[in-house]
């Protein structure tokens, strides 16, 4: 369950002395000493991290309130290098900032006075602001324009705040997390689904792309890697109305609305689809916490997110060298690829939510596809779709 590290203090920082400067850190890690070894417990991870001694003490200046610069003074004071002090201790918070052992205080906010760039942009369930640092708004802000709506009130304030080499994310003034600033996107995207999930009206979000085809809904199931956001590229490029990338929202009559964020393209699909889409070559670059590359792509019109019956379901595998073959589902098949990845409100799948994925499989054609070559594939549901 816990994974051990070893936090190193000892890197090169970029930070000058000013920038290490706080009105305070909330701390969340809890430091223990056991037979000469200190020990920080991450709460939030399940982790366990061991420090060497410089570590756990500017671990516990932070506890007693003292800002980075009177601890680079403390250190300094017991012959270290002024410099080599600050590289410590700015190190060591950058670490932990990434790590969620400590958090930025709301009280950064009334001390900061860097330009701020806003939206109100619009998810089922709620209307959200965002204001980001002006230095880090773009691309991040134009992922989430197709959103925007005018002189609507906010439910609910995303702050992203910038300190040193990290991004704070505060919703209604309480920190959520941090990230690197190229990982901004996916952060904010992610934070508006969590909006969505908990505020929106709903039996089941599926884990599921949502397509529009002669008014129902087509949903492409399948594990992470099964080739979802491709095929649904290439599906709009067909003629299909795009609803939704990753989730669907299934009401209690069943029926499908998807969430229009912009879909996000993984690099190895970037050659797949510069056919469909040459422009993807100019759009910016975005990482995952995992640090995997993205791109965001979104089409240039959306379907209204109105409730829509689902008429086709369509489980992917995607098999390199495999021809491209489309057969029917039984229905056991059918509910279990519906409920890989499924969220149900209360964390537990209700009757009323079961009794409407059976229905889904009783009215609906489903389908596994079988395929390696994007082309096969379109025109398969091509055909099916109608």
């Amino acid at each position: 369950m816990n994974r051990d590290a070893r936090l190193n203090v000892n890197q090169t920082s970029t930070q000058s002395p000013d920038e290490c400067g706080s009105p305070g850190f909330e701390m969340v890690g809890r430091l223990a000493r056991i037979r000469n070894q200190s020990i920080l417990f991450g709460p939030s991870q399940q982790a366990l991290f061991a420090l060497n001694d410089m570590s756990a003490d500017i671990w516990r200046c932070l506890e007693d309130g003292l800002s980075p610069e009177a601890i680079s003074s403390e250190i300094a004071g017991r012959g270290v290098n002024r410099h080599q002090a600050v590289e410590y201790v700015d190190a060591a918070i950058r670490q932990w900032e990434r790590l969620g052992l400590i958090r930025l205080s709301p009280a950064w906010f009334a001390t900061s006075s860097l330009d701020r760039v806003s939206q109100v942009v619009a998810v089922p369930g709620a209307h959200v602001r965002i204001v980001y640092p002006e230095a880090h708004a773009f691309p991040a802000a134009s992922v989430f324009r197709h959103l925007e709506i005018g002189g609507a009130v906010a439910d609910v304030v995303l702050e992203l705040v910038e300190h040193g080499q990290r991004i704070h994310l505060f919703r209604d003034r309480r920190w959520i997390l941090s990230c690197s600033p190229d990982e901004l996107a996916v952060v904010v995207k992610g934070q508006l689904l969590t909006e969505v999930l908990e505020r929106s009206t709903y039996e089941l979000a599926v884990h599921a792309a949502a397509l529009l085809r002669a008014d129902r809904i087509l949903l492409l199931c399948g594990s992470p890697g099964a080739g979802k956001t491709t095929l649904a590229l290439g599906l709009v490029r067909a003629g299909f109305g795009f609803a939704g990338d990753d989730v669907t929202l299934l009401d209690s009559l069943g029926h499908g609305v998807g969430i229009p964020f912009a879909p996000a393209v993984k690099v190895g699909a970037w050659p797949i689809l510069a056919e469909y889409y040459p422009e993807l070559d100019a759009v910016p670059v975005c990482r995952r916490p995992d640090r995997r590359r993205i791109r965001y792509l979104a089409p240039e019109e959306f379907v209204s997110p109105s409730p829509r019956k689902v008429g086709w379901v369509v489980l992917l595998r995607r098999r390199a060298g495999a021809g491209a073959e489309l057969v029917t589902v039984d229905p056991v098949d059918a509910l279990r690829g519906l409920l890989n990845g499924s969220f149900a409100l209360g964390g537990e799948l209700t009757g009323t939510a079961f009794d409407l994925l059976t229905e889904i499989v009783r009215s609906a054609d489903v389908f596994c596809l079988t395929y390696s070559r994007l082309p096969d594939a379109i025109a398969l549901l091509q055909k099916a779709c109608r």
